[in-house]
């Protein structure tokens, strides 16, 4: 592996986990690798395709990433190719006959390409051992960017190439896509790489300016000579910008699906080449730009999802140096997604999803928390992380609380309980709560319980996103742990500064608060929720969320009007599955646990 690496591409060593995914396919396994923008996921299924003998198909999503992946790999003697609709009928004629000769190791084609009959069958007389899905989370319906094209071909290969291996690679996986992934393709757990999403390189940024073209004007003029891409919501807000740009001096050119090919080609061309620095575009512009020195990336318009922001802020810095991502907004994104999830044609249960997305996004957004933390605990929910103290957030001026005696109180009670807590459980000790979570494992006997009776749910929950977000305390499968740099706070050399955050600081709540879920009442609406997947035959995801099976503990909801108050119930979920959950929570409140 290692000579080919070096052959090919001149490497001496790989990148994190890029041996351990090319080991896994070349030992026969189907195999996921989430590895971040920049870390080369090429790498992963062409030194396999390299070291076998025979073609390695490459499912491609976009007819710009596949032509500069042939032509990169041309470049180092390597025979690729692609066949997309930009060929004409005498060079796919061509082509094929080229493939039947056996002339090309790699082949990069769009899923719509299997729609011929022609070449289905030039694929079944052809000596295929590896298929590879590139931007593999164009494949799960709950990924930000999903194709039913990407989807459908799937049965489709397996039948053409029964024995052919699979790899997938993406650098935007959240858990509930890649599970779907693995689903989709067959993929074993323990053939499933991954690395953490932070990018140390990236220093991210939110700003609540209301003057945004001004932001950006003034700071492209304060970095003069840098690339940058200015994306915005809409083909009118790039055309918008763009031309008061072009009024101010600054030269750019645009990117949107209302473009001729050509043109967008060209303009596509002369910003990678470094004719033009600037570029304003939709998101339809940057899957597969091979530009390493983007020096920042400004958002124009709030995302829809933290998916498709991470993508996009991804193309910048890729030569690792330090690079800009900054968020500008208006409250009127947040309704423009909304009207866009609303008129979509999907179903309920997506609308449904593609909200909750849109909630995670305006977090983002609002949070005073570490940014880089917040995107990493996004994707992966069990990684550790810390703050990045490079980002807006982590700079900001206003952090002049001190909550080091409240960061101390809460890392004291983590340590010194035996048992596990979760974060529900840990807020109930120590506002001193008799509830059920509580009381069924005795913690009321703690020497912490009541010690910050006077908190409310929220203010000590901040506390412990704070712990969390800077590496104080970690959280892994939903419960808290401490870990060595606890013992900063526990020995008083740390000192931690936050925004102001206490409301009521002589406030004694004597009653216990809605607003933590009944860890008791969770299991049992976990398993409605089991038994419910396995009767309709769809994953528990797909029915609901923790967060929401939480928020139903929480609430403890009596009928369908007071759950369709909660985030994460449509109408859909609404008709289908919210009764079964109303007669769990009756039959908790009544002290019987109903089952089927």
């Amino acid at each position: 592996m290692r000579n080919i690496l070096k052959q090919y591409f001149g490497f001496d060593t790989f990148r994190p986990r890029q041996e351990e995914i090319i080991g896994s396919v070349l030992a026969g396994n189907n195999t996921l690798g989430i590895l971040p923008t920049g870390s080369g996921k090429s790498i992963c299924f062409q030194v396999p395709g390299l070291k076998h003998t025979g073609l390695t198909l490459v499912i491609s999503p976009l007819i710009s990433l596949m032509r500069d992946q042939v032509e990169s790999l041309n470049s180092q003697g390597i025979p690729a190719a692609y066949l997309n609709s930009t060929l004409k009928k005498k060079e796919i004629d061509s082509l094929m006959t080229n493939l039947e000769r056996g002339d090309y190791q790699f082949l990069y084609v769009a899923p719509e390409r299997f729609n011929s009959e022609a070449f289905r069958n030039l694929i079944m007389r052809l000596d295929v051992p590896l298929v590879a899905f590139d931007e593999a989370h164009c494949i799960s319906k709950w990924g930000h960017d999903f194709r039913p094209s990407y989807q459908s071909i799937i049965p489709v290969l397996k039948k053409l190439l029964p024995e052919a291996v699979t790899i997938g690679l993406t650098a935007t996986a959240t858990l509930e896509v890649q599970e779907n992934i693995q689903e989709l393709l067959g993929i074993d757990t323990d053939n499933v790489f991954t690395t953490s999403v932070a990018r140390e390189n990236l220093h991210l940024s939110v700003n609540r300016t209301y003057q945004r073209e001004q932001f950006i004007l003034s700071y492209i003029e304060d970095h003069p000579g840098e690339a940058g891409i200015i994306y915005a919501a809409t083909r009118a807000e790039v055309e918008k910008i763009s031309l008061f740009l072009a009024d101010n001096g600054v030269d750019n050119v645009i990117y949107h699906g209302g473009l001729g090919k050509e043109e967008r080609n060209a303009n596509q061309r002369e910003f990678v080449s470094g004719g033009r620095r600037i570029a304003v575009a939709t998101n339809a512009f940057g899957m597969g730009i091979d530009k390493p020195d983007i020096r920042f990336i400004i958002h124009h318009n709030l995302p829809g999802d933290v998916e498709s922001y991470y993508q996009e802020i991804g193309r910048a810095g890729r030569d690792g140096r330090v690079s800009e991502c900054i968020l500008l907004s208006s409250p009127r994104d947040v309704n423009l997604h909304q009207f866009f999830i609303d008129r979509s044609s999907s179903s309920d249960q997506y609308k449904d999803h593609m909200r909750a997305k849109l909630d995670r996004m305006i977090q983002y957004n609002r949070t005073s928390k570490c940014l880089s933390s917040f995107i990493t605990k996004y994707f992966d929910p069990d990684e550790y992380v810390e703050e990045c103290l490079t980002c807006s957030n982590c700079r900001d001026e206003g952090r002049d609380y001190d909550m080091t005696p409240e960061g101390a109180e809460v890392t004291k009670l983590i340590k010194e309980c035996t048992l596990p807590l979760t974060r529900e459980q840990t807020i109930q000790i120590l506002r001193g709560e008799m509830s059920e979570n509580v009381t069924s494992h005795s913690l009321e006997e703690l020497a912490s319980f009541g010690n910050m009776e006077s908190y409310l749910t929220g203010e000590i929950s901040h506390v412990l996103d704070e712990l969390i977000l800077r590496g104080y305390l970690h959280i892994e499968e939903e419960h808290l742990y401490t870990v060595q740099k606890s013992e900063a706070v526990l020995g008083g050399d740390a000192r931690l500064m936050t925004v102001p955050f206490r409301k009521h600081f002589n406030e004694k709540v004597d009653i216990s608060t809605a607003s933590s879920p009944n860890e008791l009442l969770f299991g049992k609406l976990a398993d409605t929720r089991e038994r419910l997947a396995d009767k309709y035959g769809v994953s528990q995801e797909d029915i609901f969320t923790d967060a929401t099976l939480r928020e139903f503990a929480k609430k403890m909801p009596r009928s369908k009007q007071d759950m369709v108050n909660i985030q994460g119930v449509g109408n859909y979920k609404l008709k289908h599955y919210c009764p079964h959950f109303l007669e769990t929570i009756e039959a908790h409140r009544e002290g019987i646990f109903v089952t089927e």
